[in-house]
């Protein structure tokens, strides 16, 4: 979305402190409600760092946000697969 990293840090020791302190800036064009969305992305902890399901049902996400459609599985024959692994 910027087109650059949002750590950027030419020490490598600098590079992880940031990424743990989730030090970080977004450009001004950025809308609060991608900033917000970004912010929980890159949350440090992983008790409040936004989950799957969070992220689907975030309101900036959702935006122009098509779910990917899967076709039905044909039918097949496990065992044929186990066969032809076993036998590599």
């Amino acid at each position: 979305m910027a087109g650059y990293l949002p750590f950027d840090e030419p020490s490598l020791i600098g590079l992880y402190k940031k990424i743990w302190e989730a030090f970080f800036s977004c450009p001004s064009w950025f809308s609060s409600g991608a900033r917000n969305f970004i912010k929980r992305i890159l949350d440090p902890n992983p008790l409040t760092r936004i989950t799957i399901p969070e992220i689907l049902q975030d309101e900036w996400f959702k935006k122009g946000y098509k779910p990917p459609k899967f076709e039905q599985d044909e039918d097949v024959n496990l065992d044929d697969n186990i066969l032809y692994f076993t036998w590599l």
